[in-house]
Parts: C-alpha cells; sequence; structure tokens
C-alpha cells in the first residue's frame, strides 16, 4: 500500500460516518466509523463484517471487507470497519434517466440476487458472526459450509440495538441464537420471583417483548 494521500468524509447516516481514503496509486477505500450510541457497537459491528462476508462465499457482489474492530483499543481509538470501494455509478443518480429495457435488466439483476439470497438456508435464527468475535459465554450455531477455526462464520446472539440498549446490556437475557420456530427470550429468573420483580425486568426490555415472551410466536 503506498502513501495516503487524503481523506474526505464522503456520506453520513444515522449510524455511521464514512469517510474515503484516496492513496498516491489511485486506490481507494472506505472507512466507516460508527457514532458513540446508549448502546455497545461491539456486536452490530462484529455481525456486520460477517454478514458481509457471508454471501461473497457464495459468490454474490458484495464489498470486501478489508479490516475492522468491533473495538476502541486499537491505534484510532475507535470501533471501525475497512471496505473496499466498488467501481461505478450509484444507481440512484441514473435511474431516472434510464431507458425501459435498462431498468428491466437492472430489475432482473436486483431479483436474481434476492432469489439466491432466499436459497441460503442459516440452522438458526438471530445474527452472524466469525466465531473469534464472540465471547466466552455466547453461544454459537456452526455453518457447516463455511471456513473453519477462528475464521469460522456462526449464528450467534442478535446484534439489533433493542437488546442492548443502556442497562439491557446488563441483562441476564437469551438473545440468540434460536434452532425453534418462534421468537421468543428466556429470562434466566427465577419463575416465583413476585410480579414487582418481573415488572422490573419487562420495562428494561424492547418495546412489547414482555407479551411475546409469554406468548411466542411463529415465524
Amino acid at each position: 500500500m503506498t502513501e495516503l494521500v487524503s481523506v474526505n468524509k464522503l456520506a453520513e447516516g444515522g449510524f455511521n460516518r464514512i469517510l474515503q481514503a484516496t492513496f498516491h496509486d489511485g486506490h481507494e477505500v472506505l472507512a466507516r466509523l460508527p457514532f458513540k450510541m446508549e448502546a455497545p457497537v461491539y456486536h452490530s459491528l462484529a455481525s456486520e463484517a460477517a454478514t458481509l462476508h457471508f454471501p461473497r462465499l457464495h459468490g454474490m457482489p458484495v464489498p470486501k471487507v478489508l479490516d475492522y474492530s468491533p473495538m476502541a483499543t486499537n491505534s484510532v481509538v475507535t470501533e471501525y470497519m475497512i471496505l473496499e470501494k466498488v467501481q461505478g455509478q450509484p444507481i440512484g443518480e441514473q435511474w431516472f434517466v434510464l431507458e425501459p429495457k435498462a431498468i428491466a435488466k437492472v430489475m432482473k439483476q436486483v431479483v436474481g440476487i434476492e432469489q439466491r439470497v432466499m436459497q441460503l438456508c442459516l440452522p438458526a435464527s438471530e445474527s452472524l458472526y466469525f466465531r473469534r468475535d464472540l465471547r466466552e459465554k455466547e453461544g454459537f450455531v456452526t455453518l457447516p459450509e463455511s471456513s473453519s477455526g477462528h475464521d469460522q462464520i456462526v449464528v450467534g446472539p442478535t446484534a439489533q440495538h433493542a437488546w442492548w440498549y443502556r442497562e439491557r446490556a446488563n441483562l441476564d437475557v437469551d438473545r440468540g441464537p434460536c434452532k425453534q420456530r418462534c421468537y421468543r427470550a428466556s429470562i434466566h429468573h427465577d419463575r416465583d420471583a413476585d410480579s414487582g420483580d418481573r415488572a422490573k425486568l419487562f420495562g428494561l426490555l424492547p418495546s412489547g417483548l414482555e407479551a411475546r415472551i409469554a406468548f411466542p410466536r411463529a415465524v
């Protein structure tokens, strides 16, 4: 890799700031820096890295993750993800001037990719991770077709923001993975606990989840 020439802010969303780094040889990469939220970003960033890698194993056109860190204990003192920059022009900039035949061609390609994604079968629900990123007590279910060892992709706990928001991150709650055909949370709590304790726990759970704990629904 040659000398870095410039770093420019490319975009900004609700969760990440995107920077574009350009090197002396013209090579460009994208750096995604998550905003400081009221929930840890460890699981969301680690899961996204594995989720982007998973379709690449099946030959799908997905940007390559060059490097990432779900923790801020690194030289830049923040969580980050470095992605290759896909060459080309965003379809949104040309969509309204495309001829009908070109639009039909694009839509066929999109539908084709969606069909390939829907054909992928996972052994459990919740979020994908590299095995190396899961902590000691976090359960996982392996994917037979992925690589072995620490680079192996597995299904681990959910990375959804609502499950880790504020005090919820400290709850002893089963966040998955789940092999059952239902969506529910298992609270490791004495069944004989009084209603006040239960209400206190439910108050910390994502909105509406308490009803799904008592009455799980099929998916």
